[in-house]
């Protein structure tokens, strides 16, 4: 099975490269995924929506703006107006902060009205059942790859920045309070111990100004993997239809600055996956020491737990064909096109490869091109969504 995949995966991460959220580049992917499901058979259309271009500007903004709250209640200090400096630096803060948290949870907040937006958009096709629909099950792929930060290249560099991260939201904590302080009790004492969180928020910043200009990766596996097991698997379901289960395959946009096309897709479509529907989602499968890994929860801040129901099928799956080599993966990974189904409160399921060191190997780096991809680990994944699509159909 995996042949066909790996012919989709090439052309995606080689023939067309790098796709950034909602470039060119990205177009030119969904053109290729509307042209093959078009090829084989399918009734397809593109559903535009308008996103945002990185997952770094937003809080590049929120820090900046924080940095420039530090910067009138450290000044404002010697003056009559230290209490102004402090209601000001305390305005300004509070939005940041609040802005940031929301940003986290994929939330609409006041960073995303300053900053662009450009247009993308989902490619959707869907595949019949065979005989009186009783179900629909989406399977969805995001299309656009990540940019290549340094703190990206090791397990143990990621760590490291989700601790700086961790450190500058306690950070922007501690500066409200600081800031609150100053307003109705200003005191000289409180701007000199301000500069301690404001310097974790400065290396915040530093590390999201690098990401923010690194190049984007080929995404070989990260995702062009998921979208080449889409692609087959609509192939082989236009060929052998489920009985009583309609398909919808989705090849997401702007998955990568915070699940945009899935969310899009979601506001659109949600009354179609209830009523014993579900949305697999397909994401980075093709990774060495990697299989069918499945998560059990997801999120930066707020954890979603994947469905019990479909972590049930898929753990019988996995006892039932142990070649496989299918497992859990209880790693809280930041998110996926699964977290705006999850918010809706339908039932979804993440496949993402991570190996038994909870890494994700060239995970958002320059490496991630189709020579570093294992051609055996698609195939598993391959063969283990299409036999969960198949018990589902029986259920």
């Amino acid at each position: 099975m995996s042949t066909t995949a790996l012919h989709h995966l090439e052309h995606l991460s080689v023939a067309i490269g790098p796709r950034g959220s909602a470039t060119a580049k990205e177009k030119a992917g969904h053109d290729y995924v509307q042209q093959i499901l078009t090829e084989q058979g399918h009734s397809v259309r593109a559903e535009s929506f308008h996103s945002g271009t990185s997952a770094y500007l937003p809080f590049i903004l929120a820090l900046s703006v924080v940095l420039l709250a530090e910067a009138i209640f450290y000044f404002a200090r010697p003056t009559d107006n230290a209490a102004m400096g402090g209601l000001a630096a305390l305005a300004l803060c509070a939005l940041a902060t609040t802005s940031a948290i929301l940003e986290l949870l994929a939330r609409d907040n006041p960073l995303r009205w300053f900053l662009a937006s450009e247009p993308s958009q989902n490619i959707i096709a869907i595949t019949p059942a065979r005989g009186e629909r009783q179900r629909t099950v989406a399977v969805l792929a995001h299309v656009d790859t990540h940019r290549t930060p340094l703190f990206w290249r090791t397990a143990d560099s990621y760590r490291i920045f989700r601790v700086i991260m961790t450190l500058g939201l306690i950070s922007l904590a501690v500066l409200n309070m600081v800031f609150l302080i100053g307003t109705f009790a200003p005191n000289a004492a409180l701007s000199p111990i301000s500069l301690v969180p404001a310097g974790i928020v400065l290396v915040a910043l530093l590390m999201s100004l690098q990401a923010q200009f690194s190049p984007f990766t080929a995404g070989a596996n990260d995702n062009a993997s998921g979208v080449g097991v889409l692609l087959a698997l609509a192939e082989k379901a236009k060929q052998e239809p489920l009985a009583n289960t309609e398909l919808w395959w989705v090849a997401t946009g702007c998955e990568e600055v915070g699940a945009y096309g899935s969310a899009d897709f979601i506001r659109r479509h949600a009354d179609a996956l209830t009523e014993g529907g579900a949305a697999l989602v397909v994401d980075s499968v093709g990774a060495h020491g990697a299989g069918p890994i499945y998560l059990t929860r997801e999120g930066l801040l707020k954890p979603l737990a994947h469905s019990e129901a479909l972590l049930a099928l898929a753990d019988q799956i996995a006892a039932d064909q142990p070649a496989l080599g299918a497992g859990r993966c209880d790693v809280q990974n930041p998110y996926t096109d699964a977290s705006p189904a999850l918010q809706a409160g339908l039932k979804a399921l993440a496949f993402v490869g991570y190996n038994r060191r909870g890494w994700i190997p060239n995970w958002h780096n320059p490496t991630d091109v189709f020579a570093n991809v294992d051609a055996d680990a698609i195939d598993r994944t391959e063969r283990f969504v299409w036999e969960m699509l198949q018990r589902l159909d029986a259920t």
